[in-house]
């Protein structure tokens, strides 16, 4: 195993899709429980690349499976808090944290487990921090059943 995928994560099976309008950004949705409002998903980043802002409405558990897991959170002064977590990494917060995030420079894979609120996983925000959009649970789902069909139909 690579010093940086201690873990041995094998991706060659999975299904990328990727973010409209974010180069170098990938999902594939694991599970979707609209009951209880949680989304189990993974994303990839491309080296060096970056999702948009947004805030996590509820818990959020992620693990690093390969490469580096950048966050960047508003430090209220015009500037970030850097965080970069390394494959094997475990970590959790109570939701309402804004940032965004990345790969490191060998990009990087993390599984994600999001409790979501009134309905909402996250909300996408402007670089005002202000609502832009907000991602449903059932966005997910619409997500997950369409990738099934398709891969019923193949």
């Amino acid at each position: 195993m690579a010093e940086n995928d201690p873990v041995g994560f094998d991706q060659s099976q999975i299904e990328w899709r990727q973010f409209r309008a974010l180069e170098g950004v990938y999902y594939h949705i694991l599970g979707v429980d609209v009951e209880n409002e949680t989304v189990d998903w993974l994303m990839k980043f491309d080296p060096n690349r970056t999702c948009v802002m947004h805030r996590h409405t509820g818990p959020t558990k992620t693990f690093v499976l390969s490469g580096e897991h950048h966050l960047y959170e508003p430090d209220g002064t015009g500037g970030f808090v850097h965080t970069a977590r390394k494959a094997g990494v475990w970590a959790e917060s109570d939701g309402e944290n804004v940032h965004y995030e990345g790969g490191g420079k060998s990009g990087g894979v993390i599984y994600l487990s999001m409790a979501g609120v009134d309905g909402t996983i996250y909300d996408i925000l402007t670089d005002e921090l202000e609502l832009e959009r907000a991602i449903s649970v059932n966005e997910f789902k619409r997500g997950l059943e369409k990738r099934l069909a398709a891969e019923r139909s193949e």
